[in-house]
């Protein structure tokens, strides 16, 4: 189960004696003040302790409001339906089915209490279907209990060493940076590709950074760089998209011989150079490469032959680059120097992705309905064989098909969870039978307990190993059920280990008779919602901001790459240019919905009716990458019609629009030939003509 152990570290013996010194403090206080079951005390320590304080902060206070919910409403429907345990067991289920749902649509820590608030209800409710009446008493000790141990959990941590996100924060900037300078020097020298796939590669990660950024303000050291954070995140979601456009304005301006024009090989030069420097770029110059490269562009400004188009383009996305770059190191000083007051230039780029999720709500509801039924059917199960230790078997069947509802393959984990399982009750057993009557005190206790449960927070430290660690303490700990004075029911404790077992093993059969499909679905349904959008947006059905849309458009990638397996580094070039299209699109749409009608709006117009049709037939069908020729024979005809367009703004964004849908959709095509000079002998056109 555990591959390339390595010894602990510092910090993780740090975080182990923490958590154990917090759980020995909960169960202490809990047996002192006579809770009945004060186990729950210590099983919650482990439950949210994390390394770093602003973690543990986050979850500590989801939980206590996550408890709280469900025993409010275990108090008001078990004396209503206690009579009716069918309709009982159905309100459970839905309950649970409901706020896993609503865990779903939140991407913040505070989805933990969503789903612990679903699970809270069976956790409370149904062990009391024989004893309505206590059901106040009971959850009123529940509450007490995982509170008492959240309290013990957020006082140990803070005031014991406190390991704060800063460093944690600092190292995953230092690396997103030097990711981010390999990205451009790849677009720069010609090796964009090898650079979008590593992109492409690292997409899911950005649930993990959003995570990450989501708990700083949880931070007493880091809520001043909660902005920063935002704001970088943002740009390095827009990076993507602008490595891909830049390697291929590069490429398609590239010689035979694979090589730029001279002074355009400086200028990605000095680019290149000023971007791989470790020292902040001066202000000045960034400055001189602005002027650079507007100076380069005024040469194409009124050129409308496809190689000037291209040109132009390209050197439009490297002062994108430059901009996004120079916000990207003012971002970066600014994280790193924590709270600490510094005065930073003013952000160059105010339009980037912003953090908006992508949902698949049909494969969401299908998931909270699979629990939801999954639920109700262990339900049925302990009514109708009149099982006395059912409701642990109910309980573990509703928080296993919670956690797992989302994994497009959760076998594995549920496998490995009954193993784990198992080993837990094997721990409970040697302790409750073998040790826990030879221990008198409650010294004893402590140093009895220091061998295992010094070592499990360990487990829960590491990321590949905190879900073992994790169950193996809750699971025994619960299973021990540690009461003041020392009783041990062999009968009652091995139908609790089998209900445990059996909940984990009805999980997995539940989910291998109701999700056999894996991850192909989801992935085709990602992949035709973002082709569908596409074509909703070229056919002007909804308006969303370009940082909208990249943002949810890299959400979307972020769940699809990894369903994608193998796939995915071949699809990465189509990926990033299918977020490119979708960019252009916008742009396109805006124009031609602020213009009066003309010949360039009227070109646009038929361009975007082309695209919309050609990602709405793939997101019905599944069709191929390329449109056919028609749409290409739209856009060189939209190009031409804007270079008889008078100069201005409008004309330019028009074409660089245009010239990034031509090098997205139709990369292989020829160069666009040029407009054919007019006949003299052809009579001149009047404006009735002209207007026909």
């Amino acid at each position: 189960m555990i591959s390339g152990f390595s010894l602990p570290n510092q910090r993780e013996w740090i975080f182990s004696a923490k958590t154990f010194a917090a759980s020995m403090l909960a169960l202490y206080i809990a047996l002192k003040a006579g809770l009945p079951r004060p186990y729950w005390a210590m099983a919650t320590v482990f439950i949210v302790a994390n390394p770093l304080a602003g973690a543990t902060r986050s979850k500590a206070l989801y939980r206590a409001l996550g408890t709280v919910f469900g025993a409010t409403a275990a108090i008001v429907v078990v004396p209503l339906f206690v009579n009716q345990p069918v309709i009982l067991s159905a309100i459970v289920a839905t309950w649970t089915g409901g706020l896993l749902f609503l865990s779903f649509l939140d991407r913040t820590p505070r989805a933990y209490m969503f789903m612990l608030s679903g699970y809270s209800l069976p956790l409370i409710a149904l062990p009391l279907v024989g004893d309505p009446a206590s059901v106040f008493d009971v959850a009123l000790a529940r509450s007490q209990e995982i509170i008492l141990g959240i309290t013990c959990t957020s006082l140990v941590s803070a005031l014991v060493l406190p390991q704060s996100l800063g460093p944690v924060v600092a190292a995953r900037v230092d690396d997103w940076m030097k990711d981010s300078r390999g990205w451009i020097r790849g677009a720069l020298t010609g090796k964009g590709e090898d650079s979008l796939r590593e992109i492409v590669a690292l997409a899911p990660d950005v649930r993990a950074v959003d995570q990450l950024i989501s708990q700083l303000r949880y931070d007493p050291e880091m809520t001043a760089v909660v902005r920063a954070a935002h704001e970088l995140r943002g740009r390095l979601v827009m990076l993507p998209a602008l490595v891909s456009s830049l390697s291929d304005r590069l490429a398609g301006i590239r010689g035979d011989d694979g090589k730029l024009s001279a002074e355009m090989t400086v200028l990605c030069w000095e680019i290149e150079a000023w971007v791989m420097s470790n020292g902040t770029p001066h202000a000045q110059g960034s400055r001189r490469l602005f002027a650079k490269i507007a100076q380069l562009r005024g040469r194409y400004d009124e050129k409308s032959d496809w190689s000037s188009l291209l040109t132009e383009s390209a050197l439009a996305r490297l002062a994108d680059l430059v901009s996004l770059w120079t916000d990207m190191v003012t971002l970066e000083g600014e994280i790193l120097a924590g709270r600490k007051a510094r005065w930073t230039p003013p952000l160059q780029l105010a339009n980037v992705a912003a953090n908006v999720p992508h949902y698949d709500f049909g494969m969401m509801a299908f998931a909270a309905g699979s629990a939801i039924l999954g639920v109700f059917a262990a339900s049925l199960i302990w009514i109708f064989s009149g099982w006395d230790q059912g409701a642990g078997f109910v309980l573990i069947a509703a928080v296993s098909g919670s956690f797992f509802a989302t994994a497009d393959n959760p076998l594995p984990l549920l496998k490995q969870m009954t193993l784990v399982t198992i080993l837990g009750c094997l721990i409970a057993g040697i302790y409750v039978f073998a040790v826990l009557p030879q221990v008198t005190t409650f010294a004893g206790l402590v140093v009895v307990f220091a061998p295992v449960y010094l070592a499990l927070p360990i487990l829960i430290a590491r990321p590949q190993t905190a879900f073992i660690g994790l169950l193996l303490a809750v699971n025994s700990a619960t299973l021990m059920t540690l009461q003041e004075v020392y009783s041990a029911d062999f009968t009652r404790f091995v139908n609790g280990a089998i209900a445990a077992i059996l909940g984990a093993l009805f999980t997995m059969v539940w989910m291998i008779l109701t999700r056999p499909f894996g991850a192909a679905l989801a992935a085709r349904r990602l992949e035709r919602q973002g082709w569908r959008e596409i074509a909703e947006l070229a056919a002007g059905r909804r308006g969303d901001a370009t940082a909208v849309f990249a943002g949810r458009f890299f959400d979307r990638t972020s769940q699809l790459v990894p369903r994608l397996a193998g796939a995915a580094p071949q699809r990465s070039a189509e990926i990033f240019a299918e977020m490119r299209v979708g960019i252009n699109v916008l742009e396109l749409r805006r124009l031609v919905d602020h213009r009066t009608a003309g010949a360039m709006t009227e070109a646009i117009r038929a361009v975007l009716d082309a695209v919309a049709d050609h990602f709405r037939r793939r997101a019905e069908t599944g069709g191929p990458a390329t449109p056919d020729g028609r749409a290409l024979g739209q856009i060189d005809t939209a190009l031409l019609a804007i270079a008889r367009h008078p100069a201005d703004t409008d004309r330019q964004k028009a074409a660089q629009a245009l010239v990034g849908l031509r090098r997205a959709l139709f990369a292989e095509a020829p160069p666009l030939a040029p407009a054919p000079e007019p006949d003299a002998r052809a009579p001149l056109s009047t404006p009735a003509a002209a207007a026909a």
